[in-house]
């Protein structure tokens, strides 16, 4: 009995791991363009859908305060939760959601610290 809790334990940390790292992997669909800063500033959402990866695998958002997800990617283009949310709509317009036409790309926070809780695609890729 105790032999099979924990082995099911393991199982489940197992998919918990995997989970949490296959994440990032899966906005691979949306493309692999290179994210700079200059570049999300002059390209389509279309456009920017394809630098979410890149930009995910070069900054660590998490441990971003809010300002400087602003300053790197500029105003919002669309809403989630709170106007102080960053959030911007990125990737194909046929792709519909209750957050407007493309994927909705937001970045919550704590408003204690102004640190990046989390990043929140919807819908998910």
């Amino acid at each position: 009995m105790m032999k099979n809790i924990l082995i099911l334990g393991l199982i489940t940390i197992m998919n918990i791991i995997g989970c949490s790292s296959n994440s990032i992997e899966n906005i691979k669909v949306l493309g692999t363009n290179e994210f700079t800063k200059e570049a999300w500033v002059n390209a389509s959402q279309e456009e920017r859908g394809g630098m979410v990866f890149s930009l995910l695998k070069t900054h660590d958002v998490k441990k971003m305060k809010v300002e400087e997800i602003k300053s790197l990617l500029g105003n919002s283009t669309a809403y989630y939760e709170y106007d102080e949310f960053p959030a911007y709509l990125v990737g194909s317009k046929s792709i519909k959601s209750d957050y407007g036409d493309g994927y909705l790309l937001a970045f919550p926070f704590d408003r204690e610290t102004g640190l990046i809780r989390k990043y929140i695609i919807i819908p998910s890729p």
